[in-house]
């Protein structure tokens, strides 16, 4: 005798079953599509589409499977262009331009999938800025003068033309605090894959050092970050900086925000 009186049906053992290989399924794809494995979570969905179709799954697991899936293919996708993104800025800095071009088309399929699974206009903005600033993405030479390599050893300074100029798309605004060495400095711009920073000439690190530095946005908390001091100019007083590969998922976040919120008027290339 159950609660109040009513005697309760017995069990569908096989319902049941099917429930639970079910919400297994999707606790399975949910795990895939955050670390991303795309492969994996589409298979995972696959075999949750077959369980829906089995006469005796309830109507209304079925529904909501579906809408999960939905909602689990969106985030997936949306990490695997992110992903896709980021190995196409690292390959553009290490020259990689074939590699570059591949993950940048990877990215774009998967930009198509989360549309198509209703992703943001947000996200749209988002990541067709950071895919041009990828494109732009490249190495970095250092043809001036450094400390390890002094003025008079160094090789005259090339002229390149607008189209020819290396790097990533760079921002002039807004102006961010950054601490380096124990002091702050003002940026001159920043991109998806390196600072540029003003009035900037310490004397307590080197080209080629890696250290990490503190960036601060206004009512909001400092950013730590990674990162491989590229150039020091003694005489512009200017210093490079480029952000280490093993940067956490935080510092593409930051940068990304700060992306989506740039008019095209006010992008430099750089």
């Amino acid at each position: 005798m159950s609660r109040g009186g009513f005697r309760e049906g017995p069990i569908d053992e096989e319902v049941e079953r099917l429930k639970l290989d079910c919400q297994h399924e999707l606790n399975q794809m949910r795990l895939a599509a955050l670390t991303p494995n795309i492969k994996a979570m589409e298979e995972r969905a696959q075999r949750v589409i077959e369980l829906t179709r089995k006469p005796r799954m309830p109507v209304d697991v079925n529904l909501a499977a579906l809408t999960e899936i939905k909602a689990l293919e969106l985030t997936g996708y949306q990490k695997a262009t992110d992903h896709a993104l980021r190995k196409a800025i690292s390959y553009g800095l290490e020259s990689r331009t074939a590699d570059k071009l591949r993950a940048i088309a990877v990215a774009k399929a998967f930009l198509a999938k989360s549309l198509a699974r209703g992703a943001s206009e947000e996200f749209k903005k988002a990541t067709e800025m950071t895919l041009e600033s990828a494109e732009l993405t490249s190495n970095i030479k250092n043809d001036g003068p450094t400390r390890a390599k002094p003025a008079e050893e160094a090789p005259a300074m090339v002229a390149r033309a607008k189209n020819e100029q290396r790097g990533a798309k760079r921002y002039a605004d807004p102006v961010l605090a950054v601490t380096l060495a124990s002091a702050t400095f003002q940026t001159v711009n920043w991109s998806i894959s390196g600072i540029l920073l003003q009035e900037c000439a310490p004397t307590n690190v080197e080209p080629g050092q890696e250290c990490s530095i503190s960036v601060f946005m206004p009512n909001a908390a400092p950013v730590s970050i990674p990162i491989r001091i590229v150039r020091i100019d003694p005489d512009s007083r200017r210093t490079s900086l480029t952000y280490a590969d093993d940067s956490p998922p935080e510092v593409w976040a930051f940068f990304k925000k700060l992306i989506m919120t740039k008019a095209p008027a006010s992008a430099a290339t750089a």
